[in-house]
């Protein structure tokens, strides 16, 4: 039997060392070894067609070409074989996933994951978490050095390489906090609460961030894309407080906020409830954004501060001095409700304005003689540029123009 000449064994090697590294190089899930494999498999290849060509020209052409079909019949074929499903190695070091970026749950545990990669125990000191569409961004603090650092992904180009930078955030959270948050559920019950007020469609996926805030510390879900953000703890439960900018239904969200705070509303203890309504253009008469402020006379609580949507935010008070103020009591979303159908017959505020609201309930500043009602309604209607004000009693019953 004739035994292979050297020309035949080296093309056979030169072919298999070719094909093998490819598909080695490409599943390889480490940019740099991938690189150092296909550099190395190159130059073997190269050597042993170059040794064949000092020997015979054509046998050379040969053997490259039989290296070229053996990597496109042999090696592609094996690369989709062997290449994991959810990710592959590229170039540039991104980690390319293919992900559904309508799974807001898969994507929260792809970005824990990955978490625990980017930093010791990274999954234990995660700043925050942002989920839009088919990309996450995710900030874990390095507890070994107080550095921030940074990774993000997007579509088909996986999670890039991580950034490190200073942060002075120290409030973190960890996998565990996050255990029984359904993301998915939660944005379901969240989309239905917009539907359900009528203020949008809100046909799209929400824009979800998971991280503490910063004034309480405490762990939320936020959702955006609807006519506001909802909040949702870390069970997944919506804040109850839809109706914070409501002008019938505040003062029932107030009455609530109180009791779970382990206040009484009934008490004299308030110096004052602000109120501004959900349109961008209600007067900062009140407050800034849409919701409502309680200011405390006195007590273990300075104030509350509700936004529509949101959870409750407390700020402890600092003396023990007793409270000398008023109390919801007789105070009605009826009467709030009144108080703006009048001012607005009043003032001949067009209906689209109506419900542009700015509101301060407590002791107006040209009520501090003797004689005047001591606790009043201050209301202001309609955008800036067309607003008109009045002061009412507790009651609903008009006391003067302005908010003074």
């Amino acid at each position: 039997m004739k035994q292979p000449g050297y020309t035949t064994i080296r093309t056979v090697v030169a072919a298999v060392v070719a094909t093998v590294g490819v598909v080695v190089a490409v599943i390889v899930d480490h940019a740099a070894v991938s690189a150092l494999i296909a550099a190395a498999t190159a130059v073997v290849a190269i050597v042993l067609i170059h040794r064949i060509r000092t020997e015979a020209v054509a046998a050379a052409v040969r053997g490259a070409l039989i290296v070229t079909v053996s990597i496109l019949v042999v090696g592609i074929p094996a690369v989709v074989l062997l290449a994991p499903s959810g990710a592959e190695s590229v170039a540039d070091g991104a980690r390319v996933e293919v992900a559904d970026s309508t799974d807001l749950s898969a994507a929260l545990e792809r970005s824990l994951d990955r978490a625990q990669e980017i930093a010791p125990n990274g999954a234990e000191s995660i700043l925050r978490i942002t989920i839009d569409g088919d990309s996450e961004s995710l900030y874990v603090l390095n507890q070994q050095n107080g550095q921030m650092v940074y990774s993000h992904r997007s579509g088909d180009s996986g999670w890039y390489e991580p950034r490190t930078m200073s942060t002075s955030q120290r409030t973190v959270f960890s996998r565990a906090d996050v255990r029984g948050l359904n993301l998915n559920a939660t944005a379901d019950r969240v989309v239905q609460t917009w539907r359900t007020m009528a203020l949008d469609d809100a046909s799209g996926q929400p824009e979800v961030e998971v991280a503490p805030r910063s004034g309480d510390e405490k762990l939320v879900a936020t959702f955006s894309g609807g006519a506001f953000p909802i909040e949702a703890d870390a069970s997944g439960n919506l804040a109850d407080t839809v109706d914070a900018a409501s002008i019938d239904g505040f003062l029932d969200v107030a009455r609530r906020v109180m009791t779970d705070a382990g206040l009484d509303p009934k008490a004299k203890m308030l110096r004052e409830v602000a109120y501004k309504s959900l349109d961008d253009g209600a007067s900062w008469h009140g407050r800034a954004r849409p919701g409502f402020d309680l200011s405390f006379d006195g007590g273990p609580i300075m104030s509350i501060a509700v936004e529509v949507g949101q959870f409750p935010e407390i700020r402890k008070s600092t003396t023990d001095r007793e409270p000398d103020g008023f109390s919801l009591s007789g105070l009605t979303g009826a009467t709030m409700v009144s108080v703006r159908d009048d001012l607005a017959r009043r003032g001949s505020v067009r209906h689209y304005d109506r419900d542009v609201i700015g509101a301060a309930i407590g002791v107006a500043s040209d009520d501090s003689g003797p004689g005047r009602v001591p606790v009043t309604i201050q209301m202001v209607l309609g955008p800036s540029s067309v607003e008109v004000a009045g002061v009412y009693s507790t009651r609903g019953r008009f006391l003067r123009d302005g908010v003074r």
